[in-house]
């Protein structure tokens, strides 16, 4: 299996109390399951993490972020095998609101239309209580601290 090793940036859109989230599996292997994972995807030659996310918001969900996404609020490595492919990692995750809970999917690319089977919006205590699987782990946590205003003493 070829290896490839990319940088991604992968966007949680924020509507009201709610994360966006697609789900899919891997389209070589349709008996692996299916799972919710954040909008995002590679970076493009010359793409910063978050000019991909911005992209891939649009494509994904037809979401059009703001030009600047804010900090980086989680950056992990992951590695898995997607269409084919051994795909080692690095993600950058942003957090952004959006004014609309409308989801466009007419951007999809060929393997997006072959692997996304659903577009949901969760709350945290759905990821919380779903025995569905869910990408990255931990997402309820992360989603409840962006959603919880800062306390000033």
């Amino acid at each position: 299996m070829r290896v490839e090793k990319r940088h991604t940036g992968r966007v949680l859109p924020l509507h009201g109390d709610a994360v966006l989230l697609l789900q899919g599996g891997d389209p070589a292997r349709p008996e692996a399951g299916q799972w919710w994972f954040t909008v995002g995807g590679g970076c493009e030659a010359g793409e910063t993490s978050a000019v991909a996310a911005r992209r891939e918001a649009f494509e994904e969900a037809g979401l059009v972020l703001p030009a600047d996404l804010g900090p980086v609020v989680l950056q992990r490595e992951s590695a898995f095998a997607y269409d084919g492919v051994w795909l080692e990692q690095t993600e950058e995750y942003y957090a952004c609101r959006v004014d609309s809970a409308d989801v466009v999917t007419t951007g999809w690319t060929e393997v997006e239309q072959r692997a996304i089977t659903g577009v949901r919006w969760w709350t945290v205590p759905e990821l919380r209580a779903t025995s569905d699987v869910v990408y990255p782990l931990g997402l309820a946590d992360l989603v409840q601290e962006l959603l919880t205003p800062p306390h000033h003493p």
